[in-house]
């Protein structure tokens, strides 16, 4: 199980990563797209397992148009719309107004309230947060659909996901070699406290060799990170390993309420796509807003 659950994980990341370094922009929106459409389906077909009512063709639709629309203004192009940043504000409403529209109009909706809220959760969940993976990707973008070909957004994607995976990795062999104490039993029976602090040292040790290396390479696109020193390399690799852990137990605690193991079963020893991404979820907004808080580089200046 290890083994598998290990050559799964490091082939998939060697695609994801040559991907993103050899992919024209517009193929690399396309798959990251193709990738948000992929986990927004499996949580649906998860949640109609389950019982529940929704709208999976609105909510995939909203998913789509949301992504496209951030692929399509940059953080720095959007000075360029009447509204600046509001205009992500004034999508969000248009998108969540519709579907509201959509159950008040629908005859054949028995159950609105699920409906909407299980259709909307699906949407914030995850094409609204993986959509911050477009915004890293955007890094340094002054033009309209455009992501740069210098690929410093490129770097901070492969940063977080060779963080948080690792993360994942040191977790899954610290806890099957000496776990003993469950950390949240009722949610996720085989995570262990020691499998959670062994995670997070791999996490803050990954983060801070890939700044270091950064630093010292100069073809590797670092960008921000490449200011960072050794306590931001630490207290990132420690709050992204703490977010990718709570990722992945929010996904768990969704199978266990549909009683399923996996979301689909398209990987071997790792089930689905959004099996894979469940602990990427959350993690891309939190690089975003840390390194334009904290780093003094303003992604929108």
């Amino acid at each position: 199980m290890l083994i598998r659950r290990i050559a799964t994980g490091i082939a998939v990341s060697a695609a994801w990563f040559l991907a993103l370094c050899y992919m024209p922009g517009w193929i690399l929106f396309g798959v990251l797209l193709l990738m948000s459409c992929a986990c927004q389906n499996e949580f649906y077909v998860m949640m109609r397992k389950g019982g529940f009512s929704l709208s999976r063709n609105y909510g995939m639709a909203m998913g789509v148009v949301w992504l496209t629309a951030c692929y399509a203004y940059p953080p720095n192009a959007a000075r360029a719309l009447p509204l600046g940043h509001q205009f992500e504000c004034l999508l969000g409403v248009i998108l969540v107004f519709g579907m509201l529209l959509r159950v008040l109009f629908d005859s054949r909706i028995t159950k609105p309230i699920e409906h909407a809220g299980v259709t909307l959760l699906g949407f914030f969940y995850l094409p609204f947060m993986l959509s911050f993976f477009i915004r890293l990707a955007q890094w340094g973008a002054v033009n309209r659909f455009e992501i740069p070909s210098a690929r410093v957004g490129v770097f901070l994607a492969s940063y977080i996901a060779l963080v948080v995976k690792l993360g994942d990795v040191g977790a899954f062999a610290v806890g099957l070699l000496v776990g003993k104490h469950k950390m949240y039993p009722r949610i996720s029976p085989k995570k262990t406290w020691e499998g959670l602090v062994g995670g997070l040292i791999a996490s803050m040790a990954a983060s801070v060799a890939m700044i270091e290396l950064a630093k010292q390479c100069a073809w590797l696109p670092g960008g921000p990170l490449q200011s960072l020193g050794i306590v931001h390399g630490l207290v990132l690799g420690l709050v992204l390993g703490i977010v990718g852990v709570l990722g992945d137990l929010v996904e768990s605690m969704f199978k266990r309420a549909v009683n399923i193991k996996d979301s689909a079963g398209l990987l071997p020893g790792m089930g689905g796509i959004l099996d894979m991404f469940d602990s990427l979820t959350f993690t891309p907004a939190v690089l975003y807003f840390y390194l334009a808080w904290f780093v003094g580089q303003a992604v929108a200046s």
